[in-house]
């Protein structure tokens, strides 16, 4: 019994290494057709091993079994490897194909879909696969007649070689019927195009045309309504509301030429909105935050804002919000003081920056008033309390009415946050200063936004003189 298995366990090796260099001839040409074929040779007689593996190790012995079950594992991580390339012509066919149906065509498949160049290239692959499959019966004719020739003969060889031979040519029928496919969908698709191209595109001309003629026709109607209007806040929500009707009645005529095929029309606005968020994301986002903008309330014609752009400050009076831009005007005040030394420009923002960067509005609803600061340095050797009474009587003389009508507009703006109630009285703070030994005085105070310079000035110098009359020294570092 134990020669019988040592004699299969010799036969098994013998068989093993014999397939491993079985079919390496056909690697010789770098040929698709060849390569598939060999492939599928190895993976038949990997799993032909595998199976006889698999029996010799349930009968084998221990030691024998441990030695088999190596050479399993390695065959099975062959096969897994083996696998992963192609082992039929179907496959390989199968990478060539643009469908066995021909959709409707549409305005925009003739347009812009290059079906026609897809059928080039697919018959392109396909002549050149024809090309290499002709290569490898060549190959294997040429290889069968030089082994026919050899003394002595392989016969294993010239076995494998006829099969080979055989295999191929009853697979020229997948060529044959591959290239009628991809001739019959491609006239298909020719038929269906001039068909389109003698019926529908007609039609479709002319409604592309019609609205091309309301798109001129809005824009005329708009030059004369701004020519007719001088009032800028009215002709603004004429210009708002013309804008909303337009686009729904564009938007309702393509709705209405495609009513017999709503699906199409859907698909039509849907590929138009896609094509248009792509080219045009900057003027979309534009015209999305213009509805924010116009309908949103939180920014309108005649308000101060500042905004945060690249670490820039922009402050100006909006003075028009249009479809993709908002229009400011720079007007004096502590920023273009202080940081910007100029004022009195026309400043453009695209709209979609509104989206992405922060917005300070001075003039939000009725609230009309805010809070500015005037700093003085004082030693610390001053008498505080004397200053901080001071200050405080000087700027309620300065500020009073300012307070009262504050507080009223705070009032209406109560009504649209949930905010507590809150006194506009003047604050006064003494802040030791961090590099120099004095204290840093911050005089807050009400003020209306488009006096806010005159009113620091006033009030300056009214403290300046107030406290140079109690005696009270300002902190200076010259020594």
């Amino acid at each position: 019994m134990k020669k019988i298995a040592a004699f299969i366990v010799n036969l098994l090796f013998s068989s093993l290494l014999f397939g491993a260099e079985e079919f390496t001839y056909f690697d010789k040409e770098k040929n698709s057709w060849l390569q598939v074929y060999s492939n599928m040779l190895k993976a038949q007689a990997l799993d032909d091993e595998i199976n006889l593996l698999e029996r010799a190790i349930r009968n084998a012995s221990s030691k024998k079994k441990i030695e088999l079950s190596q050479m399993l594992q390695l065959q099975t991580s062959k096969k897994k490897i083996l696998d992963e390339l192609p082992q039929s012509f179907d496959g390989m066919l199968e990478k060539i194909t643009i469908g066995d149906t021909v959709k409707d065509i549409t305005i925009l498949e003739y347009l812009f879909t290059g079906q026609k160049s897809k059928f080039n290239i697919q018959t392109q692959r396909l002549n050149f696969l024809q090309q290499e499959y002709d290569e490898a019966v060549l190959f294997l004719e040429k290889e069968l007649i030089g082994v026919g020739e050899q003394e002595p003969k392989d016969l294993q060889k010239e076995y494998q070689l006829k099969k080979a031979l055989d295999f191929f040519i009853s697979a020229r029928g997948l060529l044959e019927n591959k290239e009628d496919v991809l001739r019959r969908t491609k006239q298909s698709y020719l038929n269906e195009i001039e068909a389109y191209k003698q019926t529908q595109l007609p039609v479709h001309m002319i409604k592309i045309a019609i609205l091309i003629i309301l798109f001129i026709f809005f824009h005329i109607i708009k030059y004369f309504v701004a020519q007719k209007i001088d009032d800028e806040d009215r002709l603004f929500r004429v210009k708002r509301v013309m804008n909303i009707s337009f686009f729904l009645i564009i938007l309702m005529m393509i709705v209405t030429f495609n009513i017999s095929n709503i699906v199409y029309a859907a698909t039509l606005i849907g590929v138009i909105a896609a094509a248009m968020t792509i080219s045009m994301k900057e003027y979309l986002q534009s015209v999305a935050t213009w509805f924010h903008l116009s309908f949103g309330n939180f920014i309108n014609v005649g308000d101060r804002i500042l905004m945060q752009i690249n670490n820039n400050q922009i402050i100006g009076e909006v003075i028009d919000i249009s479809l993709f831009q908002v229009t400011l005007y720079e007007s004096i005040n502590n920023t273009t003081s202080t940081q910007l030394k100029c004022a009195g420009r026309t400043i453009f923002i695209p709209n979609n920056l509104f989206v992405t960067n922060y917005v300070y509005n001075y003039t939000h609803d009725k609230m009309k008033t805010l809070y500015d600061l005037v700093e003085f340095r004082i030693p610390f050797t001053a008498d505080t309390k004397k200053i901080e009474e001071a200050v405080v009587e000087v700027t309620l003389e300065v500020t009073e009415r300012y307070m009262e009508v504050a507080a009223k507009q705070f009032l209406s703006l109560r009504k649209l946050y949930d905010m507590r109630a809150r006194e506009f009285r003047p604050r006064i703070h003494f802040i030791p200063d961090a590099k120099e030994p004095c204290f840093t005085l911050y005089i807050w105070y009400v003020a209306p936004y488009h006096q806010i310079m005159e009113l620091k000035s006033q009030l300056s110098q009214k403290i300046v003189s107030r406290l140079q009359k109690d005696g009270i020294e300002f902190y200076s570092s010259l020594k």
